[in-house]
């Protein structure tokens, strides 16, 4: 596990916080791309992809975290 993960996975609401807010910057830039005809946000697409990969590894952060919390409860 390295730096980045265990800090994550101590600091369950900075965690949420990135989770969210980088699902809500995914959400706005395929509304954007679907409705607008000019975006609003001019980001080039490689952000785009990093923001994504991001976005999978702070899912992968999140679901450790739940199973973290249902082996306490289930040790309870």
């Amino acid at each position: 596990m390295n730096s980045l993960e265990k800090y994550l996975r101590t600091n369950t609401k900075l965690s949420t916080i990135l989770y969210f807010s980088t699902l809500a910057y995914i959400i706005f830039t395929i509304y954007s791309d679907i409705y607008l005809e000019q975006p609003i946000i001019n980001i080039p697409d490689s952000i785009d992809t990093l923001i994504f990969f991001f976005f999978l590894y702070i899912t992968y952060i999140a679901i450790m975290i739940q199973k973290d919390n249902k082996e306490k409860k289930s040790s309870k």
